[in-house]
């Protein structure tokens, strides 16, 4: 009760900032998109208010200490426990603070739209959370026995006479065989294999290699994968079904596999790429993505982690390379041969002369010696030999873009319109950095289309409608993000210009209390609300006319 006296005294002490009684915004959130029937996940749900007066703060903070969640929950969770924050009030702004224990208790389900409903004045107020997919599997044992098989490789050699090494994960394929990512070997003279137990052994010869599809096939001592207890892995076919998918890098049996959501395919002209929302961090390149059988849909090429920091999406974003091509090599193969060898004779195909030179690249970003125009060069070549490849114009369009070198843009547009969905992202970025503002516009709305890219590009969408002053577009495209990231600074900013453009400039106070944690953009939304010559041009609705 005294919590609630000071809460009334400090909103009173702000009466007549709003035109309505209450304003009202909601934002909700689940930490994870994919569960195993039995277990648990947090759901979040944050009310941001400004009350007009006391009466007004007392009927908010009644109806959310009273908000009944389990009630609208529906089929597929149960509440399993929750925590609330004590209010905050600052300057007349409200936020409510509530995280809910959810126990998953099988199908397919999702967490619905959540309506709170304030009573005041006679009249309601209602706002509503948006629904959040989740997927729900059967939980086995299979993914967790597979990532026994999941070894650490370093490879070590040397990129245009400058020493690297770089960290990757492989796995067992056959008795003498492991699969890694051909980025992860390009350059590199021997590759050393950590096994389970922490065991290395060094490894100089390959089975296959296949820079089209960034694979890579080891060749390891069957005595030596035998007594380490690498079991192979077993392929999944093609057309393999189920909507979840696990990721298992190193150190493998030491670190719980990660699942996620798949996403539809990409099926191009040079072979499939599965897509999944698994975090790819440091190191999981090489690794496989996972069905739910434990059976391999392909080998990790690369992706988004998750971020700690309100000022980067939290997006997760896996892309898997198909292995048939390089198995099919293994199995024919008489013999391995030298990595070396193997490596010079591939690099003369395009795929492999782009991977050196973007592996080169990256590594002249830390060693300036490097002769960046060589590499770019390289890169262009390639382009020319395979006009038809997008996931090779996607590698090289990147890289390029990096550089700063012109022919990037078409690079990405190519890769894009041969079905590569990440160049659509990597697009629009650059057509919004170089002023092209309106065709990013377009680019990311396209790439919003895909479920592997749709909140990346829905900000950069949002971006580019605001700084065309398309605010009801972008107001829908923010919804889709904070839907997922309820807590991402840019996004916050970005809602509060639109709110400023629809005249709710309470709403936009609000979010400018919310950025509090963030100074930088808490300011520039806070001198943008004061600042007259800052905000938006208000858009109201045109009166109608009558027709006859």
């Amino acid at each position: 009760m005294r919590l609630l006296a000071v809460l009334l005294a400090l909103v009173a002490a702000h009466t007549g900032a709003a035109q309505d009684r209450l304003s009202l915004q909601l934002f909700s959130g689940v930490d994870r998109e994919a569960v195993a029937q039995g277990d648990a996940l947090w759901l979040t749900v944050e009310a941001l208010a400004v009350p007009a007066d006391a009466e007004a703060a007392r009927a908010l903070l009644t109806a959310f200490d009273t908000w009944d969640l389990g009630r609208q929950l529906g089929a597929g969770f149960e509440v399993d426990g929750a925590q609330a924050d004590g209010p905050r009030v600052t300057g007349g702004v409200v936020e409510l603070r509530r995280r809910v224990r959810l126990r998953a208790t099988g199908g397919a389900a999702e967490v619905p739209a959540l309506r709170l409903d304030v009573g005041l004045d006679g009249r309601t107020v209602s706002r509503a959370t948006r629904p959040h997919p989740v997927r729900v599997y059967a939980p086995s044992g299979a993914v967790a026995a597979a990532a026994r098989s999941v070894v650490s490789v370093t490879a070590e050699g040397a990129l245009d006479g400058v020493p690297f090494e770089r960290v990757g994960s492989a796995f067992a394929v056959g008795g003498d065989a492991l699969v890694t990512a051909y980025h992860v070997v390009v350059g590199a003279d021997h590759v050393r294999v950590r096994l389970p137990g922490g065991r290395e052994v060094r490894v100089d010869d390959v089975w296959a290699l296949d820079p089209e599809h960034d694979v890579a096939v080891l060749h390891l001592d069957a005595g030596t994968a035998q007594a380490a207890g690498l079991r192979p892995l077993v392929i999944a076919p093609p057309d393999a079904g189920g909507d979840v998918s696990f990721t298992a890098g190193w150190p493998g049996p030491d670190q719980r596999p990660t699942e996620a959501p798949r996403y539809a395919d990409l099926d191009l002209d040079h072979g499939r790429v599965r897509m999944a929302a698994n975090a790819v961090r440091p190191g999981d390149s090489g690794g496989p993505l996972l069905d739910a059988d434990g059976r391999v849909l392909g080998v990790v090429v690369s992706g988004r982690g998750e971020v700690d920091s309100g000022d980067l999406l939290r997006e997760s974003i896996c892309l898997a390379a198909d292995l048939g091509p390089a198995l099919g090599r293994y199995r024919q193969a008489s013999a391995p041969v030298p990595l070396a060898e193997a490596l010079a004779q591939s690099q003369a195909r395009p795929a492999g002369q782009a991977h050196a030179a973007a592996g080169t690249m990256a590594l002249a970003e830390r060693r300036p010696a490097i002769d960046r125009a060589a590499q770019v060069g390289l890169l262009r070549d390639a382009l020319r030999r395979a006009a038809d490849d997008a996931a090779l114009l996607f590698l090289a369009g990147a890289a390029l873009e990096r550089a700063g070198d012109p022919l990037a843009a078409s690079a990405l547009d190519a890769a894009r319109r041969g079905g590569y969905v990440p160049a659509g992202y990597a697009l629009g970025h650059h057509l919004l950095e170089t002023g092209h503002t309106a065709a990013a516009a377009d680019v990311f709305a396209e790439t919003a289309r895909d479920g592997a890219y749709r909140r990346l590009a829905s900000f950069g969408q949002a971006e580019a409608l605001v700084e065309l002053g398309r605010y009801a577009e972008a107001e829908a495209a923010l919804a889709a993000v904070l839907d997922h990231d309820a807590r991402f600074a840019p996004a916050l900013f970005l809602l509060g210009v639109v709110r400023l453009s629809q005249g709710r400039e309470a709403e936009a106070r609000a979010l400018a209390v919310r950025l509090a944690g963030r100074g930088e953009w808490a300011e520039a939304l806070r001198v943008t609300v004061e600042t007259e010559a800052f905000r938006p041009p208000v858009v109201r609705p045109l009166p109608r006319v009558a027709l006859r």
